[in-house]
This record gives C-alpha cells, sequence and structure tokens, in this order.
C-alpha cells in the first residue's frame, strides 16, 4: 500500500512541477515581448505612392474647389438674361452618367 500512496504523491509532485515550469516559462515570454517591443518601439513606413498620395491629400485641402471667377460669371449672365441652357447637352451629358453607373 505504501508504494501506491507513494506513486500518487510522486505523480501529484511531479505535475506541480511541470505547471510551476511551465508557468515560468511563459512570465519569461512574456517579459522578453515587452522588453523588446518597449526598446524598439512600433515603425510605420509609408511607400513612395503613398507619401504622394498624402502630399496631394494636403495641397487639396489647402486650396479652394471654387473657381470664384467662374460663379461670378455665370452670376452676371443670369442676372442678364444671357445664360443660355444647351438642353440637348445635358440630356447628353445625364444619360452618359447613367451608362456609367449602370456599368
Amino acid at each position: 500500500m505504501n508504494d501506491i500512496t507513494n506513486i500518487n504523491s510522486n505523480r501529484a509532485q511531479l505535475s506541480s512541477n511541470q505547471s510551476s515550469s511551465i508557468k515560468s516559462r511563459n512570465e519569461a515570454k512574456q517579459n522578453n515581448q515587452s522588453e523588446s517591443s518597449s526598446s524598439t518601439g512600433d515603425r510605420v513606413t509609408l511607400t513612395d505612392t503613398a507619401s504622394r498620395l498624402k502630399d496631394l491629400e494636403q495641397q487639396l485641402s489647402s486650396s479652394s474647389s471654387v473657381d470664384s471667377a467662374r460663379v461670378a460669371a455665370v452670376q452676371s449672365a443670369i442676372s442678364n438674361g444671357d445664360y443660355n441652357v444647351d438642353a440637348d447637352s445635358i440630356a447628353d451629358k445625364m444619360l452618359a452618367f447613367e451608362d456609367f453607373m449602370n456599368k
């Protein structure tokens, strides 16, 4: 009977030792990961295309998208009664846009 008791207690001790060993390895692994990430830091590298897109976006955001001279000319033409609407041209462009959207 002593032999069986010793076997069971040896198994319990072995299981406890394995759990401690696994826990120690996991803690060491986490410490190494946190040390390496804090010492090297994160880095982001943009491609040449991304850099050019970023520059274009900044240029476009600083410039006006409204042609003030054109707006003034159209306002003047409307108020003078000189502005003519080309209905055929508008219809053609609407149909072309509809074709484009259906593709």
